[in-house]
């Protein structure tokens, strides 16, 4: 017996065995068993291939219909292999009256399918929640953190009995191999469909307390470190407009992950405006990241510590102000 001979007979032996687990409906255990054998036996393109139609053909069958019809407009944009990829990719739950999804002011890394039930969309703003959006069956949440750089800017809460499928974004990040499409796919649907957003927008909701005022000056923000310690990472950037609660600048990243992951860091931000020779070192939190093109990013920064109106207002320009 030769090395390729027993290789091939293994290779036919863990093909048996990844078509069994497939028709059990044990998809990850065939893929993982799968993977196996292709690093062990590359040559066998055969079996490679068959198996992986037989594991795509299985999933295929074992799709929830119920589901599949709530969001038949979402997958009928999606490949095969792509609705499997998604499919397969969420976890689906069922929660009772008053859990609360999302969180404002907070991070969330999940989109939520809404299958059935009753989700209340809301902002908290001077001690009072105003209801924002009553959501159902067919519609989603958490785009906004999910697509984007920041943190929560609404809440939502179960208002009955729901039955939804999520998914995270380390999950999603694993399609770039498998679905290369996909993300990009799932963002648009997302951008068409999303209604949390526009109605805010609807009801012309004023989220901002502080003036934002347009400002031109330069800012160079240090990390602070798990102990509470300036460190040594930084990142400089021209300032975009400040308000008394926070300041905006712009920042030059090449890796949107490395952008995202400022999301929620303490900061000791250095703030120079040349008219006035004013300089002022505050702390604060990064609460979004606004992706631009060619890798400009907008970095927003909320302050620990409001700025007194009388150190505030030698920095702001005399040019119209926006409320923030």
């Amino acid at each position: 017996m030769t090395p390729e001979h027993d290789r091939s007979q293994d290779s036919e032996q863990i093909a048996q065995k990844i078509k069994e687990l497939a028709n059990q409906g044990l998809f990850t255990e065939a893929e993982q068993l799968r993977d196996q054998m292709m690093r062990d036996n590359p040559m066998a393109l055969n079996l490679i291939v068959s198996t992986g139609e037989v594991i795509e053909e299985e999933k295929t069958k074992n799709l929830d219909l119920d589901h599949m019809a709530v969001w038949k407009t979402l997958y009928d944009d999606l490949s095969s292999e792509e609705t499997n990829c998604l499919f397969y990719g969420t976890k689906q739950a069922t929660l009772e009256s008053g859990k609360l999804l999302v969180s404002q002011g907070k991070l969330n890394n999940r989109l939520f399918f809404i299958d059935n039930g009753r989700v209340t969309v809301f902002y908290h703003k001077d001690k009072k929640n105003i209801p924002i959006i009553q959501l159902s069956r067919g519609d989603i949440l958490g785009e906004e953190t999910f697509f984007g750089i920041s943190f929560c800017s609404l809440s939502a809460v179960t208002q009955s009995e729901v039955n939804l499928r999520h998914i995270s974004r380390k999950e999603a990040q694993t399609w770039h191999d498998k679905a290369p499409g996909l993300f990009e796919k799932l963002a648009d649907f997302c951008r068409k469909h999303g209604k949390s957003e526009r109605a805010v927008v609807r009801k012309n909701l004023e989220r901002r307390t502080y003036q934002r005022h347009p400002c031109k000056g330069n800012a160079t923000a240090y990390l602070i470190d798990g102990q509470g310690n300036k460190s040594q990472t930084y990142f400089r950037g021209g300032i975009e407009d400040i308000s008394q609660s926070g300041v905006c600048f712009s920042m030059k990243c090449s890796k949107q992950e490395t952008a995202r992951a400022l999301l929620g860091k303490e900061i000791e931000i250095t703030i120079i405006i040349p008219e006035g020779e004013i300089k002022r070192i505050c702390h604060g939190t990064i609460v979004k990241v606004s992706f631009h093109l060619h890798n400009d990013y907008s970095v927003h920064v909320r302050f620990k510590n409001l700025l007194e109106e009388a150190e505030f207002k030698p920095m702001i320009s005399n040019n119209d102000s926006d409320t923030d």
